[in-house]
């Protein structure tokens, strides 16, 4: 039932590992799996633009493409090493969880309007592996809605991503797993803004 315990099945975290390669003098095609720290620089500064024209290109998808604040917050959720940028390995697992998303959207998106109705996108969130309550539903409907009460396909995204990144928080602070967690207003802060 909705009012059940809220809980999530998180996919397994990936680490990178460390680079052994040297950088490519050139940037061609082949050359994704040794990008050097500069290459991929460009790659985050251009990730509105590849967000864009990879969904704006799907038509039967109500999308504006992901705007820069959404980019930050799925750097947050990727970035492990804390140094707020995506290494290859990293991007790719973001990617490849955005293409999840995707198909996720697709499947509940009974209608085919490209976008999720209130019914619609808890079902979607359920198979996303998050069990949530009637009232987080509500919330969620209120933070990511369009006017309309519309869920797009970019607040999809933005709202897994977050509902991921404060599980994710949460986890790590309950070290004792008893489901309660204590912080300071320093702590919460932290949490809140970086999520």
């Amino acid at each position: 039932e909705l009012d059940d315990q809220v809980q999530a099945n998180l996919p397994d975290e990936v680490r990178a590992p460390p680079c052994q390669a040297q950088p490519p003098r050139s940037l061609h095609p082949g050359d994704v799996g040794v990008l050097s720290p500069e290459h991929l620089q460009v790659l985050e500064a251009h990730w509105v633009e590849l967000s864009e024209l990879v969904f704006l290109a799907d038509k039967d998808l109500r999308t504006k493409g992901f705007s820069l604040e959404s980019c930050r917050s799925m750097v947050n959720l990727m970035d492990r090493d804390g140094n707020g940028k995506l290494g290859l390995v990293e991007f790719n697992v973001l990617w490849n969880r955005i293409r999840n998303y995707l198909s996720i959207f697709r499947q509940f998106d009974l209608d085919k309007s490209g976008s999720m109705s209130a019914y619609e996108i808890r079902m979607a969130i359920e198979s996303a592996g998050f069990k949530l309550s009637k009232k987080l539903y509500e919330l969620i409907i209120t933070r990511y809605s369009e006017p309309d009460l519309a869920v797009d396909f970019d607040n999809f995204v933005c709202c897994l991503v977050r509902l991921e990144t404060m599980f994710r928080f949460f986890k790590t602070l309950d070290t004792d797993l008893d489901g309660v967690v204590t912080f300071d207003l320093f702590k919460w802060l932290q949490l809140t803004l970086f999520a």
